[in-house]
C-alpha cells in the first residue's frame, strides 16, 4: 500500500487547486500504482472535482504528464470558452449591440467565462515541497508549445483550435499537412478567413497554397538574392487597388525596403511580414498581404505595369 504524503501548500495558494488554481474540494493520490521508476515519495495534491476525474482517465509515474494530461482535458471541456478570446476583445463585448435576451446574456457573461477558462489552463501549480523540503523532480514530460499554451502534442493544439474557433476541419486538416507544425500560425490565418467554406472551394484553396509551398522552396533552392530599395519613402509610393483589393501604399513600401518584387519573394519573406503588421489582427494584416499579393502578381506582366502601375518608375529596370 502506497504511503501518500500532502504536498506543501504556499499561504497564497491555501485551498486552491494545484492543476488548475479554481477552489479545491478534493485530493489527487499519485501515482495510483507503485512504480519502480518513481523518483518521489507519493504525492497528494490539493484539487478540485473536475481536475479530480480528468487525472483519474491518466496512467503515468511522472507528475508533470499527469499535470499535462489534466490541463489538455480541461481544455478540450472549455474549448469553445476559450476561443472567445481568439474571435473578441473585451471593449468589442461591450460595445456590441447583440439584440435579443440570448445575445444579451452572452455578451454580458463572455468575457469572464473566458477569463475563468483561460486562467484555469494557464495555471501551472506551485513548487513541490514536503515538509518545507522542495522535490527534485526534473520535468521531462513532452508536449507542443504553441502562441503561450502547451498542448499533449501537435495534433492536440491543431484539435483545440479547430473545436474552440469552429474552424472548418477539412481545410484546417489539409492546410496543417501541407504546411507543417512549423507553421500552423499560417494555417491558422487562411483558416479562419473561411470558416464555412465548402470542399470544393477549400479543395482550390489548398491547392493554391501546395503551389506555393512548392514556389517558395523553388526560390530558395535558387539562392535569390533581395536588393532593398532605401531610397523610396512613402511620400513616393501610391496604393494600387486590383480586384477590389488594395495594396497600401505602407506595404508597397514594406516590400520595396525588402528588395521584394514577386510572389516567390514575398513568400519567402511571409513570416516577416505577418509580424510586422501582426498589431491590427490576422485578418486585417491577411487582407494587407492579400493585396500586395495582387499586386506583385499583376507586376509580372510588363504591359500591365507600363499602363496602370503608378509606381512603375519606382522599381529597378
Amino acid at each position: 500500500m502506497l504511503n501518500y504524503q500532502e504536498i506543501d501548500v504556499p499561504f497564497q495558494y491555501r485551498h486552491c487547486c494545484w492543476f488548475c488554481g479554481e477552489p479545491s474540494n478534493d485530493a489527487v493520490d499519485f501515482p495510483k500504482v507503485n512504480s519502480a521508476y518513481l523518483a518521489h515519495v507519493p504525492l497528494t495534491l490539493p484539487a478540485c472535482k473536475e481536475c479530480k476525474v480528468l487525472s483519474q482517465s491518466c496512467v503515468t509515474d511522472s507528475i508533470w504528464d499527469l499535470q499535462l494530461e489534466v490541463n489538455h482535458g480541461l481544455m478540450k471541456r472549455y474549448a469553445k470558452h476559450l476561443g472567445i478570446g481568439v474571435n473578441w476583445t473585451q471593449q468589442e463585448l461591450e460595445q456590441t449591440c447583440l439584440e435579443g435576451t440570448s445575445f444579451k446574456g452572452f455578451t454580458d457573461s463572455a468575457w469572464m467565462m473566458y477569463e475563468i477558462a483561460k486562467g484555469r489552463v494557464d495555471f501551472s501549480g506551485w513548487s513541490l515541497a514536503i515538509n518545507g523540503v522542495p522535490l527534485d523532480i526534473i520535468d521531462e514530460s513532452c508536449g507542443f508549445e504553441f502562441a503561450g499554451s502547451r498542448f499533449i502534442d501537435f495534433e492536440a493544439a491543431v484539435a483545440f483550435y479547430q473545436r474552440s474557433e469552429s474552424l472548418n476541419k477539412y481545410l484546417l486538416e489539409g492546410l496543417v499537412a501541407i504546411l507543417g507544425q512549423s507553421q500552423l500560425a499560417y494555417a491558422l490565418r487562411i483558416a479562419r478567413l473561411h470558416p464555412s467554406i465548402t470542399k470544393r472551394s477549400a479543395d482550390s484553396v489548398l491547392s493554391e497554397i501546395a503551389q506555393q509551398q512548392q514556389d517558395t522552396k523553388a526560390m530558395i533552392n535558387a539562392e535569390v538574392i533581395l536588393t532593398p530599395l532605401t531610397s523610396v519613402t512613402l511620400d513616393d509610393v501610391l496604393p494600387v487597388t486590383i480586384d477590389k483589393q488594395q495594396a497600401t501604399a505602407e506595404s508597397i513600401l514594406w516590400a520595396m525596403h525588402r528588395g521584394i518584387q514577386n510572389l516567390a519573394q514575398l513568400q519567402q519573406c511571409e513570416d516577416a511580414f505577418f509580424e510586422q503588421y501582426e498589431h491590427l489582427g490576422g485578418v486585417v494584416a491577411f487582407q494587407l498581404y492579400h493585396g500586395l499579393q495582387l499586386y506583385l502578381e499583376a507586376r509580372s506582366n510588363p504591359n500591365w505595369c507600363e499602363s496602370h502601375d503608378p509606381n512603375h518608375q519606382l522599381w529597378p529596370k
